[in-house]
């Protein structure tokens, strides 16, 4: 009995051991996304999932990074298995679809889209991505819906009036498009200016906490 505990206790630290690894090489993959190394992000996302070949997190940054090396295949097959480790998982559909939205492949897209507007109703930008797929599909009135859905939902956020205005452009309502060009103007004015703001205070508050430790 005694032996098969120590059996048991040293799979466990094996298992702890394969996913702190699987775990540092996700967060490297993070990083090196973040800096914009998407080939590097890859890298380190496949030796993540071959720590943890369920490591939906891992692949779904991996789908990302594909995204933006315009691998767009690729993506969908790394967006295809996290669905398939979580079939209830949003952002799976959500990336999915945007890559088929990339091939253009509109109804596809929008199949995935509901799918994850459906398990993550209060995110603006997956009711972002679905009125467009909808203004391909020539359903404006569901894809103006959509993006005003989006507004209500982030009306502090630029994207949505920009994409609002797209659509108005495209329907020659050259004012209101205007309109909300300029909206979202004055929302990126101000967001650029709190983050001076912050920046200042940081600054103020560094200098200050010198000046006590000296």
């Amino acid at each position: 009995m005694k032996k098969i505990f120590l059996t048991a206790i040293l799979m466990l630290g094996l298992a702890l051991g394969a996913y702190a690894s699987s775990l540092s090489e996700y967060e490297a993959g993070r990083e090196a996304f973040e800096a914009k190394n998407y080939t590097t992000a890859i890298e380190h996302y496949n030796k993540a999932i071959k720590q943890n070949a369920k490591y939906a997190e891992a692949y779904y940054g991996k789908g990302e990074a594909e995204m933006e090396l315009q691998q767009t295949d690729a993506a969908i097959k790394s967006f295809t298995k996290v669905i398939t480790l979580k079939p209830k998982d949003a952002d799976g559909y959500y990336g999915r679809g945007a890559a088929y939205a990339a091939k253009q492949e509109w109804a596809t897209a929008k199949k995935d889209l509901d799918i994850a507007v459906k398990y993550d109703p209060n995110n603006f930008e997956k009711y972002e991505a679905r009125s467009m797929v909808l203004y391909e599909l020539k359903e404006k009135e569901a894809a103006y819906a959509d993006v005003e859905k989006a507004i209500s939902l982030a009306p502090d956020d630029p994207m949505p009036y920009r994409l609002r205005a797209l659509f108005k452009l495209g329907d020659l309502k050259f004012r209101e498009a205007k309109k909300d060009f300029s909206y979202a103007k004055k929302i990126e004015k101000a967001q650029k200016k709190a983050e001076k703001q912050k920046e200042k205070e940081a600054k103020k508050k560094a200098k200050e906490e010198a000046k006590k430790n000296k």
